[in-house]
């Protein structure tokens, strides 16, 4: 209360007043729009109260009781506090209470349906609450008041609550009231924002080349059985997509009917489509000035019970300069005709998405149109599916996205196709009953015009085993060779070779060449003597074996391959 009474006690420069007035008889009198969904024409239930409201109005603190005494420094605030009534076109009657005291209505004001965050103001929640539990909602509370009285207290609650008013301790029936009212809703609100009147027309926008018709648009309304429909002068509506059944302007059409709208012939402006119907408007919902003069500022007011009203929805017919847009697909690199499918996206933003499939394989230049676009969309193509694979890399070339103007547009993609690089694996097994008394094995290696071209060694005396060596990055269609320069055969051991020598590289594949040696120890009968300080007898009886032994190994020699 203390926090309370402090904003409220802090001087103002001048009083602010609350004001309902009749239209000057100096100036022209209001008139509402074509587009009001009701209009102020009278006061209802209510009367004159004093209050005190500061000049910069501010919601209060809804966490504190209401103040209990007068404020000093805060300008007095006096006049008419109650209903507002309001009609719609067909006169039926909406009452209305205004939730910001600080700006003034007059009397014939047009005013639309709109959200609550439109109205820009405080505590609507709460304000709901006092709606659906007092007057005229609840025609019995406040409780043994007249109805003028219930009227009265029942908006400077409102008031209280969106702007901080507060009522002179001097209107002894009113303030206690209030003070009630406001504590009630503090207590048990805010509650939510209601439905807004449920009027419609779907899709809110349609778009269609000058000279035909846009649409199709579902007018509706709940509960209703006709909705009224109209478009701007200069504008035409039709009942069905060849524009041949015209429908008047301003006709009722059953809820539910699907309506085309064309434009003036040679205008690229677009056209309201505005239908209406009386429908049930819920208890808090507000209503704005429609804005007949921009250059004035009216109170915005809410709807006090469940009326049946007018109420409308708009959607916008759109009509465009035609142009077109070539999308063009060519191919560039060593691989083309390797690739995969491709899927290239065209995104025209509202226009639309386009989505163009190229089989895998295709090396031709591919061209795709997209007709009767507007003019000034932004098309922008990516290519989610580039048609990279094992065996090729493809990287596209996207253009820059284009703004389309009348005629035709390109939009030229390039795809640069590559073959990816593969692999060698060379894979020596060295096998055999013979595996291990051998000498040195050596591998040359030769991929390319001077690629690789190395040698690796398999030491003298290694047991059977399977060696490797793996080389990596060899473009698609190289050559490699293996030879074995040294088979690892010797007077203790021969050596039968298989395996691949030669392969071919293929793109994004692994190789292997596996070369395969098997060792036969050498009989014992057959091997070289040894040199030592044998006798010489045993050399010269030994000759003869020795030529026999030297023919042999000769002969093994050839049996070897080389891999």
């Amino acid at each position: 209360m203390a926090a309370a009474a402090a904003l409220l006690l802090a001087p103002f420069a001048a009083p602010a007043n609350a004001r309902v007035t009749d239209p000057d008889p100096n100036e022209p009198a209001p008139v509402a729009s074509a587009n009001a969904d009701v209009v102020f024409t009278s006061r209802g239930e209510g009367q004159s109260i004093q209050g005190f409201l500061s000049n910069n109005p501010t919601p209060p603190d809804l966490t504190l009781p209401y103040p209990e005494g007068n404020p000093t420094g805060v300008p007095a605030a006096g006049g008419y506090t109650g209903v507002l009534n309001t009609q719609d076109a067909d006169g039926r009657l909406g009452r209305m209470y205004c939730i910001n005291v600080a700006i003034g209505t007059t009397l014939g004001v047009g005013y639309v349906n709109a959200p609550w965050e439109e109205a820009d103001v405080a505590n609507l929640g709460y304000v709901n609450y006092i709606l659906n539990n007092y007057y005229p909602a609840n025609p019995a509370a406040p409780a043994g008041l007249t109805a003028n009285q219930q009227a009265a207290a029942v908006q400077a609650a409102i008031w209280y609550i969106t702007d901080g008013y507060l009522v002179n301790t001097s209107e002894t029936v009113i303030r206690p009231a209030v003070a009630a009212i406001v504590e009630d809703a503090r207590t048990n609100g805010p509650l939510p924002e209601p439905p807004p009147p449920n009027v419609t027309v779907t899709p809110p926008a349609a778009a269609a080349p000058l000279g035909s018709i846009a649409g199709p648009f579902t007018v509706a309304a709940e509960g209703s059985v006709e909705v009224t429909v109209s478009v701007p002068t200069g504008y035409t509506m039709f009942a069905d997509a060849a524009g041949t059944v015209p429908i008047p302007n301003g006709s009722t059409v059953p809820s539910g009917t699907q309506v085309w709208v064309g434009g003036p012939p040679a205008s690229t402006d677009p056209g309201v489509l505005r239908a209406r119907a009386a429908v049930n408007v819920q208890t808090g919902n507000v209503y704005l000035y429609d804005q007949a003069d921009p250059l004035v500022e009216k109170q915005p007011i809410i709807l006090a019970e469940t009326t049946v009203l007018n109420a409308a929805a708009e959607a916008t017919a759109e009509f465009f300069v035609l142009g077109d847009l070539v999308v063009n697909k060519v191919f560039a690199g060593g691989g083309i005709g390797s690739q995969g499918a491709i899927t290239l996206t065209v995104d025209c933003g509202p226009a639309g998405a386009y989505v163009f499939d190229i089989p895998a394989g295709t090396a031709a230049p591919v061209s795709n149109t997209v007709a009767d676009l507007p003019v000034g969309t932004v098309c922008a193509v990516t290519e989610e599916v580039t048609g990279s694979t094992v065996e090729v890399t493809v990287t596209p070339v996207l253009p820059e996205p284009v703004t389309l103007v009348e005629g035709e547009n390109v939009l030229d993609v390039t795809n640069n196709v590559e073959f990816n690089p593969g692999s060698l694996i060379v894979a020596k097994t060295v096998t055999g009953s013979g595996a291990g008394l051998q000498d040195d094995i050596v591998l040359h290696v030769q991929c390319g015009d001077g690629l690789i071209d190395e040698t690796f060694v398999i030491p003298e005396g290694t047991s059977a085993d399977t060696f490797t060596q793996r080389y990596e990055g060899i473009p698609a269609g190289t050559v490699c060779r293996v030879s074995e320069p040294a088979s690892g055969a010797n007077e203790d051991v021969t050596v039968e070779s298989s395996g691949t020598a030669e392969v071919t590289i293929l793109p994004g594949q692994e190789l292997t060449a596996e070369v395969v040696n098997e060792y036969a120890p050498v009989p014992v009968t057959e091997r070289l003597p040894r040199t030592g300080p044998e006798d010489t007898a045993a050399m010269v009886g030994a000759a003869g074996t020795a030529m026999l032994a030297g023919f042999l190994l000769v002969l093994g020699s050839f049996r070897r391959r080389s891999s």
